[in-house]
């Protein structure tokens, strides 16, 4: 998956029969969640654009998972060249309480010397059409102004959680005025054709402390949003008619939707994955998927409460079933978690909950093919934490989703679907969430 002898990408034999191609640099930081558009993202600049690729991406943490080497072999397939840049040195490591964004942050940032050793490779080869970085890949910008290129920010969450980004200064500026938090705020935020966001619903970088690290870095990642020369965002006009619009005062840069990216082909893990069998088998729109995406975990009571649920419920279903976590909800954010359900057995579930839903309930022990799931004519709805990726492969797939929002913006994001699209139902009660 990584890069060549002396860090050349992994398909420099096909670059070197297309030599004077301009080529888009791509940098995603080390998310799963990240990954999968900013690979759809590469695949369609080859296959539609006619330009060349290569992506990069950083990690924090090693070995890579299981996803993260089949998405790597399905965009090496499709001509798209990829460097995975190490992780940073033990030395360098963040403390154990690092956020999730600080440490993938930290990442992009020690990763900055690479991506310009391999920028300048590739430019003394072909003409640079662009740098492309994700939210937190602000520190590459040097990169681009040295090289002379374009610089571009992918944003892989919706148009509204991109929005409230780049508004973020100008909200900043009120709260500062009224000498208050935008946790404590009795009035939601409105953003022109959003849905009015409730403080209860902000990232939870916006609820801390106005004077912390945390929220500095996310009023930074605001300001270095607003400088790039034009902003992507996985999206499409149809789901948010409101794309680029901003309030009176304030200045946006050009904002270019380019979704629904998400991933459509299966890879050689799903193919022949027993569930696929198994729907195979259930009536048409008779089975409820329960996932809570790379990133999501639920405590052992929630999990127990789900598990009862499904078994009363007498519906059938199909369960991406993890581990509970007690401390985080986002334990393997960084998709480098190992399968552990297969090895640990199944002891955090109710007892005598595997017999008794035996024949109506499949669990798949901590990862699912979602894309050949959700594209089953047996799935009639998703119970989903209502990550982006996963609540645009819902809608294009025409499922309708029960919200369970577990962190980033995932709040927003079911309110959106519920209130905006209409193709949720949430208010999953007090304490789940």
């Amino acid at each position: 998956m990584g890069g060549g002898r002396g860090g050349a990408p992994a398909t420099a034999s096909a670059r070197a029969r297309r030599p004077h191609q301009p080529r888009v640099l791509l940098l995603c930081s080390p998310c799963l969640g990240h990954l999968i558009p900013f690979a759809e993202l590469a695949r369609r600049l080859v296959a539609d654009h006619g330009l060349a690729a290569t992506l990069l991406f950083a990690s924090a943490r090693s070995p890579p998972s299981e996803q993260y080497l089949a998405v790597a072999a399905s965009v090496l397939a499709e001509g798209v060249d990829l460097v995975a840049l190490p992780a940073p040195a033990p030395a360098d490591a963040l403390p154990g309480d690092a956020s999730v964004r600080e440490r993938a942050a930290h990442a992009v940032a020690r990763s900055v010397p690479r991506v310009r050793d391999v920028a300048r490779s590739l430019a003394a080869t072909a003409p640079l059409a662009a740098l492309v970085v994700d939210m937190i890949g602000a520190p590459a910008r040097a990169v681009a102004e040295e090289l002379g290129v374009p610089f571009y920010m992918f944003f892989t969450s919706p148009w509204m959680l991109l929005s409230l980004f780049l508004h973020l200064p100008s909200l900043d500026a009120d709260a500062a005025r009224a000498g208050g938090e935008h946790r404590d705020a009795t009035e939601p935020i409105h953003l022109p054709g959003c849905v009015p966001i409730h403080a209860h619903d902000l990232p939870s970088s916006m609820l801390a402390d106005r004077s912390s690290a945390t929220y500095a870095g996310l009023l930074a990642m605001a300001r270095d949003a607003a400088r790039a020369d034009g902003v992507l965002v996985n999206t499409f006009r149809e789901l948010e008619p409101a794309i680029g619009d901003g309030a009176d005062g304030v200045k946006l840069p050009p904002v270019h939707a380019v979704g629904p990216l998400i991933w459509t082909r299966p890879v050689a893990m799903e193919r022949d994955h027993e569930c696929l069998s198994w729907l195979n088998q259930q009536p048409r729109g008779s089975v409820v998927y329960v996932s809570f995406g790379s990133g999501g975990t639920l405590t052992w009571q929630q999990t127990a409460e789900l598990a009862l649920g499904l078994e009363l419920s007498q519906h059938r279903f199909i369960w991406a079933i993890k581990r509970p976590d007690q401390d985080t909800s986002s334990g393997a954010f960084f998709g480098t978690a190992n399968s552990r359900g297969e090895e640990e057995g199944m002891d955090f579930l109710p007892e005598g909950f595997i017999e008794r839903t035996r024949g109506v309930g499949l669990l798949v022990p901590s990862w699912a093919p979602q894309t050949s799931i959700l594209g089953h004519a047996s799935i009639g709805c998703f119970l989903t934490h209502c990550g982006w990726n996963s609540t645009l492969e819902s809608v294009s797939n025409g499922v309708p989703m029960i919200a369970w929002p577990l962190y980033a913006e995932q709040k927003m994001n079911a309110a959106m679907m519920e209130v905006q699209a209409k193709v949720a139902v949430g208010d999953m009660g007090p304490g789940v969430s």
